[in-house]
């Protein structure tokens, strides 16, 4: 077993059951925390990881922290919803040593799940829907705090519940080589993801976890079998394919927000990892745009 799974634990942020209409539509959603939904009547989709999962009753959804994101509903929508916080001493994300499924079918255990832990935490609901307004450090360490004034019980049957529905979502181990010196370069791939639109060099990550750049770089490759280079250029086409697909920004707009000098450079790696243009990729996978 993964030392990484050993030490997880789960602090919740919010928790409810909320109504949704067109006002859920958000776009460009990168968040410390993983979501969970219950989705109980009506649709709307996601789309992260370079695919779109259309919301339907009866189905549970997990997305991923720091995950790049699009949220939409047209109609209305009902559903439960949690956010929380994976919190590890190792600083490896448990979403970087498993592989996750990101749509499930509900069970009556679940559903049971996600109502007890309303009912435990009844005052941890969120206000207004927009990431902006609680995804910040203010309301992060707000929410955080909360867990400080339950009681042992009830910490205790949250956190246990939380992990029971996590564990829904796992599907197999990935083969990372997980050892001590792993965790130095754990939090590493959250960097990268909320730094995307900027340059970002080896010494620059080495810097971070306090090591020389050459033992980084190895024990870079070593963990995920990808030169750092290399995976950052994959992490900014992988952003880049979200956006071609979820927003209308100009190929200009998503170069910068991706983090690359120009659109002929953009265009040229886009290429290489993708084997079509941005144009080419935009037309034939915009297709829910026209919906």
């Amino acid at each position: 077993m993964y030392k990484s799974i050993e030490n997880l634990s789960i602090s919740l942020l919010n928790v409810g059951y909320v109504n949704l209409n067109e006002a859920w539509d958000f776009e460009n959603v990168i968040s410390p925390f993983f979501r969970l939904y219950y989705i109980t009547d009506g649709d709307a989709y996601v789309y992260h990881h370079q695919k779109r999962y259309d919301l339907k009753p009866g189905y549970m959804y997990l997305i991923p922290s720091f995950t790049y994101s699009h949220y939409k509903c047209s109609g209305s929508m009902s559903q439960y919803y949690i956010s929380a916080l994976e919190v590890s001493t190792t600083g490896v994300s448990v979403f970087s040593v498993l592989n996750f499924l990101y749509e499930i079918e509900g069970d009556e255990f679940s559903l049971m799940c996600f109502k007890r832990i309303l009912e435990l935490n009844p005052n941890r609901t969120i206000v207004k829907d927009d990431p902006k307004v609680y995804d910040n450090p203010t309301g992060l360490d707000f929410f955080r705090n909360e867990n400080k004034k339950l009681s042992e019980s009830t910490y205790l049957e949250t956190r246990d519940l939380l992990l029971a529905l996590l564990s829904k979502f796992i599907s197999s181990a990935k083969e990372v080589d997980f050892t001590d010196k792993t965790s130095k370069i754990g939090r590493i791939a959250n960097y990268i993801e909320i730094n995307l639109a900027t340059e970002i060099t080896v010494k620059d990550l080495a810097d971070v976890c306090h090591l020389n750049v050459d033992y980084f770089s190895r024990l870079f490759k070593q963990t995920y079998h990808i030169r750092p280079n290399e995976y950052i250029q994959k992490k900014r086409v992988e952003r880049a394919q979200l956006l071609l697909i979820a927003s209308s920004d100009s190929l200009k707009e998503i170069a910068d927000k991706v983090g690359f000098t120009s659109v002929t450079y953009f265009s040229r790696v886009f290429k290489k990892h993708t084997k079509k243009s941005p144009l080419q990729y935009r037309k034939e996978q915009w297709t829910f745009k026209k919906e």
